[in-house]
């Protein structure tokens, strides 16, 4: 399934009305691909220093189903780059 918007066209697009931590989270999903592609929402929350809640609630404020379909996302961009 192709989306419309990329992860870091929809992190740029709503990061204004993310809240602090969500922000971070984004950011977080930006600069880390590869690890967010692979690590439970657990995982992640540890390695950002916030909750799993909040690692799901962020993907979700992305326009995501939930983190599953952030990670599609992901794996499809790294697929048809190369």
């Amino acid at each position: 399934m192709r989306h419309s918007a990329s992860v870091q066209e929809r992190v740029t697009c709503n990061l204004e009305r993310l809240s602090p931590a969500e922000r971070e989270v984004a950011r977080f999903f930006q600069d880390n691909r590869e690890e967010v592609m692979v690590a439970s929402a657990q995982a992640l929350a540890a390695r950002i220093g916030t909750s799993d809640a909040t690692v799901v609630r962020t993907a979700q404020s992305l326009g995501y189903a939930g983190l599953p379909e952030l990670k599609r996302e992901l794996d499809d961009l790294r697929a048809r780059r190369g």
